[in-house]
C-alpha cells in the first residue's frame, strides 16, 4: 500500500503481530523502480534510503538488498550443514535468486528450483542484480515454472533439502501453508533429508499452525531465529525438519568443520551464529516444546 504525504511517498505493510490485533508499518520510498501485476502477483521494486532496494509482492516485503542477505543465509546454511552431504537441493519459491545465490555456493551436485511465477524471476534478475548475480547461470540449476504443490506430489525418497521460501499464505501460496503440503515434502525427502521453512516470527498466527504442522509430521523439529530488519516485528524464525537427522546431537565441532570444508564464504552466518540462533528464552522454548508434546500425543492416536 503506497500514500503520500507531504510530497514524500510512502509504503506500508499491513500483518498480524497476535491473534488478532492488525499493526501497520513502512519505510519512505525514494523512487519506485518497478510495479507491474503478474498473472499471479502485484510486483513492486522501491529504491529507499534505509533498506536500499526492496521487493514487494501483493503489498508483503519479500527482501531488501541492504540486510535480506541474513535471511537468504539463515534459510540455507544451516539445513545445507547439519546433513552430512546434500546433493539434491529443492527450492520452493525464491524466484528472487537470494535462496539460489546462496545455495550454489555448497558442492551439490543438482538444484531444483520451481515458482510459479516466471515474471519474478525475470523482474528480479533485471532489477536485482546484486541478489542473484551469476546464481542463474550455474550450470547445476534446473528451473520449474509450475505450482510448487503438484511439483512436490511427483517425487519420493528424492531430495536431501527442501528449501521452502514462501510468501506468507495468501495468493499464489495459500495451499503451501496446508498440512498435506508438508507431508509430501517428507515424502520427497530421503532418509537423511532436511526440510526448512520461512515461519514468520513468533506470535503470527499463520508462522504458530505451520511450526504445529512440521512438528506434527517430522520426528526431529528444530527451530532457528534470526532479526531481519526489513521485515515487520524484525525476528524471523527458520523451522527444520527432518526423518532422521537429530539436530540437537550435531555438536558445534562438525558444524563448525563442514562450514571450513565447504569454503563457505558469508555476510551473516557462522557456526556460531548457527547454535546461538537456536537458543530461544525460556517461555518460548517451553511453548515449543508443549505445542510438540501435544502434537505427538494427538499423533500418536
Amino acid at each position: 500500500m503506497k500514500k503520500k504525504f507531504l510530497g514524500k511517498n510512502w509504503f506500508f505493510e499491513e500483518f498480524i503481530p497476535g491473534e488478532s490485533k492488525t499493526s501497520t508499518w513502512g519505510f519512505q520510498i525514494e523512487k519506485e523502480i518497478f510495479s507491474k501485476k503478474s498473472n499471479f502477483q502485484r510486483i513492486e521494486i522501491f529504491k529507499t534510503k534505509e533498506f536500499g532496494k526492496v521487493l514487494v509482492l501483493d503489498g508483503e516485503v519479500q527482501l531488501s538488498t541492504k540486510n535480506g542477505f541474513v535471511y537468504h543465509e539463515m534459510l540455507v546454511h544451516p539445513a545445507m550443514l547439519y546433513h552430512q552431504n546434500p546433493e539434491k537441493v529443492l527450492i520452493i519459491g525464491g524466484g528472487d535468486g537470494g535462496v539460489l545465490r546462496e545455495t550454489v555456493k555448497h558442492p551439490v551436485k543438482e538444484i531444483y528450483l520451481v515458482d510459479i511465477d516466471k515474471k519474478v524471476i525475470e523482474v528480479s534478475k533485471k532489477y536485482l542484480p546484486s541478489v542473484s548475480k551469476e546464481a542463474f547461470l550455474d550450470k547445476r540449476l534446473k528451473i520449474f515454472i509450475e505450482d510448487g504443490l503438484k511439483f512436490v506430489k511427483k517425487y519420493n525418497d528424492f531430495f536431501d533439502i527442501v528449501i521452502e521460501d514462501l510468501t506468507d499464505p495468501s495468493g499464489p501460496s495459500m495451499e503451501l501453508w496446508k498440512t498435506g503440503f508438508f507431508r509430501d515434502i517428507f515424502k520427497a525427502l530421503k532418509r537423511n533429508g532436511i526440510s526448512v521453512c520461512q515461519s514468520g516470527n513468533f506470535k503470527e498466527p499463520y508462522a504458530k499452525k505451520a511450526r504445529r504442522d512440521i512438528k506434527k509430521i517430522f520426528p526431529f523439529f528444530k527451530v532457528h531465529r534470526a532479526f531481519v530488519g526489513c521485515f515487520p516485528l524484525g525476528e524471523h524464525t527458520f523451522s527444520f525438519g527432518s526423518k532422521k537427522v537429530n539436530f540437537d546431537k550435531i555438536n558445534f565441532e562438525t558444524i563448525s568443520q563442514r562450514f571450513k570444508k565447504t569454503g563457505l564464504k558469508t555476510k551473516y552466518y557462522s557456526p556460531e551464529v548457527h547454535f546461538a540462533s537456536k537458543v530461544l528464552p525460556k517461555y518460548l522454548k517451553e511453548k515449543i516444546e508443549t505445542s510438540r508434546t501435544r502434537a505427538n500425543s494427538v499423533q500418536g492416536k
